[in-house]
């Protein structure tokens, strides 16, 4: 059984995975932006739970190193 860090890693490296793939070439938080809706319609079990706190923010946190 998977640990709840193994979760986290492999949810981590999935959304970073995607955001690699993703048909945008804004890598800005705009870019980031675009992102999180199309996550959103497409994956929203990859973002967190509301009551964690703002998801926007905590994808910026997830995608750091990524984008400008």
């Amino acid at each position: 059984m998977l640990s709840q860090n193994d979760m986290e890693a492999m949810r981590l490296a999935r959304v970073r995975q995607l955001f690699g793939e993703f048909q945008n070439n804004d890598r800005s938080e705009t870019g980031v932006l675009k992102f999180y809706c199309w996550l959103q319609d497409h994956y929203p079990h990859l973002l967190p739970p509301a009551h964690v706190g703002d998801a926007f923010e905590h994808l910026k946190v997830d995608l750091s190193g990524l984008y400008t």
